[in-house]
């Protein structure tokens, strides 16, 4: 599914947290398989997210992703009326995590409060339950560490794979003494920092998802005395960076056209008409 211009201009023009709301839909494309989503483009999350009109997508995904914040076996379904029950023991366990994020109370009473709320209420609330489920589901941990099993075997094999196939696989972008980097997206990128050793096993740290967060790890990678961080530091530079940079330049210019093609539909309804010979008449005069 293409981006038509009018899906362009609301992703532009959209009030919620924009790093946010990339973190959700990498976790949402990333494990398609634990998290039920029929999602593929960033407009259809927009869309679900800033409806007023029809909240039923909302409520279905707002459910799904709860159930994988509470460990619930993929695909199982959780009643409406008990969100208020399930948010209260998440709050309780997970307020740390709210800290810097737009979520009221009254998001968290019911379901149907929850989809009342702002697009940057949605946004936030179901960012946090993204980390939630990043940092504890069993199933989401068990994709992780089967696919790092995979990508040891891959090295050690001396297989290799493409770039681009590489930073979209569920496989460790690196793994250097007790810790893993994890590259989740498709469109977009976000780049995860998992703890393996025993006292903080499976905990998940977002590092970066912007332009200046990657070069400023890249930076703080640099700094260390070991080889391998720097190695990681080059990848980051050569790999993922002018991927995200190329996004950049795509989104702004689709921006630009949107304006451009805004300017001159404003000029032609407010100033401008054609006789029936085709003659271009401007009643802008001037005094």
């Amino acid at each position: 599914m293409s981006p038509s211009a009018n899906s362009a201009t609301e992703l532009a023009n959209v009030s919620y947290s924009p790093a946010n709301f990339a973190s959700i839909f990498a976790v949402l494309t990333t494990f398609a398989s634990v998290i039920p989503s029929s999602i593929s483009e960033p407009e259809e999350l927009n869309g679900i997210v800033t409806s007023t009109e029809s909240t039923d997508q909302l409520k279905d995904l707002s459910l799904n992703l709860l159930a994988s914040a509470l460990n619930r076996k993929p695909k199982s379904r959780l009643p409406e009326d008990q969100w208020s029950r399930h948010c209260a023991v998440l709050a309780a366990a997970y307020v740390y995590l709210l800290k810097g994020l737009e979520v009221p109370e009254e998001a968290a009473d019911s379901l149907e409060g929850f989809v009342q709320q702002t697009p940057a209420v949605r946004v936030d609330f179901l960012y946090w339950l993204c980390e939630i489920a990043l940092m504890d589901n069993s199933s989401i941990k068990h994709l992780v560490d089967t696919e790092a099993e995979k990508g040891r075997r891959a090295t050690a094999s001396n297989e290799t794979a493409s770039t681009d196939a590489c930073l979209c696989r569920l496989q460790p972008f690196a793994e250097i003494s007790k810790q893993r980097y994890w590259l989740f997206g498709s469109k977009t990128r976000q780049f995860y920092l998992e703890s393996v050793s025993q006292k903080g096993k499976g905990r998940f740290e977002l590092l970066a998802q912007t332009v200046d967060e990657f070069n400023s790890v890249a930076a703080e990678l640099r700094s260390q005395r070991y080889h391998a961080p720097k190695e990681l530091a080059d990848r980051l530079a050569s790999e993922v960076v002018p991927y995200l940079e190329a996004q950049v330049k795509k989104r702004v210019r689709v921006e630009k056209t949107l304006q451009r093609h805004a300017i001159a539909n404003a000029h032609v309804h407010i100033y401008e008409t054609r006789t029936r010979k085709r003659q271009r008449v401007d009643y802008c005069t001037d005094p």
